[in-house]
């Protein structure tokens, strides 16, 4: 599981400068992220769908999912797929984004000392074989 830190204030200016079109490619990153925190294996299409034409449920469905793999896993998260909803269905749909954003961010760093712990395997180091000068006899 990859959750891939994003600041919210970036996020939200590429937004307004591109019209929207950051916005809709902000929405599928994040959208598929959360979704895969339950399932690596899911690539979250109908939420993503749902994410772009039905803004609230796509979020409120993707935050279920994100919710219930953040139990599986034993991270501290707050269920906001509710929030989500009454939000989009009142025009603020934007809110939606920064929050869910915030929420994978705070994930990351959760996830990111686990990561950091796991054994490595060994790996020798790597030697730059030099070439010596040629001698007298070559």
């Amino acid at each position: 599981m990859k959750i891939e830190k994003r600041s919210v204030a970036t996020c939200v200016i590429l937004s307004i400068v591109t019209c929207g079109i950051y916005g809709i490619y902000w929405c599928v990153k994040m959208l598929k992220e959360a979704v895969q925190v339950k399932d690596e294996n899911d690539d979250g299409l109908v939420e993503i769908l749902l994410g772009i034409f039905l803004c609230p449920v796509g979020f409120y469905l993707a935050e279920k999912k994100l919710g219930e793999g953040c139990q599986q896993k034993g991270i501290a998260h707050d269920d906001r797929s509710v929030l989500y909803l009454v939000l989009g269905f009142i025009g603020l749909g934007i809110v939606n984004y920064i929050l869910m954003q915030s929420d994978m961010n705070a994930i990351a760093d959760q996830i990111a000392p686990a990561a950091a712990q796991e054994p490595q395997p060994y790996q020798p180091p790597q030697e730059a074989f030099t070439q010596a000068p040629p001698t007298e006899d070559q």
